[in-house]
């Protein structure tokens, strides 16, 4: 690792909702770094939390030894798109260049992932000049090919340009800053509703038009074992599902993408489910002692 280099502060963002998976990621995140985990840094931004779940995340930070910081952020543009199965709440990210301007760089995470390797390789990682990094998504790894970006030829963009996952981002937020690449995500939005599937993520890599630095997929892993026999790989042709399941292995960052999620009583039994739910309980016990 290259000493020299500071570590981007890790960063997420929840409302009152996502309290207890946070509390799930920062347990995972303490395991992986066993007594190192004092090099870390996590910047939680705060939704309108209630003053009993801030109170517990930072309980569980004391007990863990993991310095975490909670920054309020304001409210999302209502003049985004929102659908049935998303809220405002995933326009948090966007505001991370507005609200951390005391950091060149950070690592956004998604509080539906499991840490379970050394994050600092990461997190000093070399963008090469580009604003973000990120892994190419298991599910919609190219335009075109996967639910991601539908509406990419009446926008004009090239089929088969890498598409990434905005789960896991290390964000050069100088660049970002400097090429308004987060504006203008949030204005293509805005103008173009109907053109989107995942919303910010479909955003994000519009505006960002191919100039992102591509991260090993063992950062950003989707749990795909669980989704059983029956599922239906939609990039299949690309990403063969029998890769993705194998990458599982190796993961770094395991990332419960998708609508069922492991806390909730209707995940698949799994493997995954029952290692999510370790951590989980292992949080809960933080809190207890």
């Amino acid at each position: 690792m290259n000493v020299a280099t500071p570590l981007a502060p890790i960063v997420c963002a929840i409302d009152d909702v996502y309290v207890e998976p946070l509390r799930t990621l920062m347990r995972s995140i303490a395991v992986a770094h066993g007594p190192d985990v004092d090099e870390l840094r996590l910047v939680v931004l705060d939704q309108g939390l209630a003053p009993e779940n801030t109170a517990s995340i930072l309980r569980d930070a004391e007990s863990l030894g993991l310095l975490v910081e909670i920054r309020s952020i304001p409210d999302a543009d209502p003049d985004l798109p929102i659908g049935a199965w998303y809220s405002r709440a995933i326009y948090a990210r966007m505001t991370i260049p507005d609200v951390i301007e005391d950091e060149p760089r950070v690592l956004y995470m998604d509080v539906d992932t499991l840490v379970l390797g050394d994050l600092r390789p990461l997190l000093v990682r070399d963008l090469g000049g580009h604003p973000i990094g990120a892994a190419r998504d298991p599910i919609s790894p190219l335009i075109g090919h996967g639910p991601g970006m539908p509406g990419w030829k009446a926008l004009g963009l090239p089929e088969g340009r890498a598409y990434f996952n905005s789960g896991v981002m290390l964000l050069d937020l100088a660049r970002i800053r400097g090429s308004r690449l987060f504006e203008r995500a949030r204005e293509f939005l805005a103008e173009h509703p109907d053109k989107v599937h995942f919303y910010d993520q479909d955003a994000l890599n519009y505006a960002a038009d191919g100039d992102w630095h591509r991260i090993e997929s063992r950062w950003n892993t989707f749990a795909m074992s669980p989704r059983g026999p029956e599922y239906v790989h939609p990039a299949e042709h690309v990403n063969p599902l029998a890769g993705l399941i194998e990458d599982e292995k190796s993961a770094a960052v395991i990332h419960f993408a998708g609508r069922k999620k492991p806390w909730q009583d209707n995940y698949p039994a799994s493997e995954l489910r029952d290692l999510y739910r370790h951590f989980q309980l292992s949080a809960w016990d933080a809190i207890r002692t």
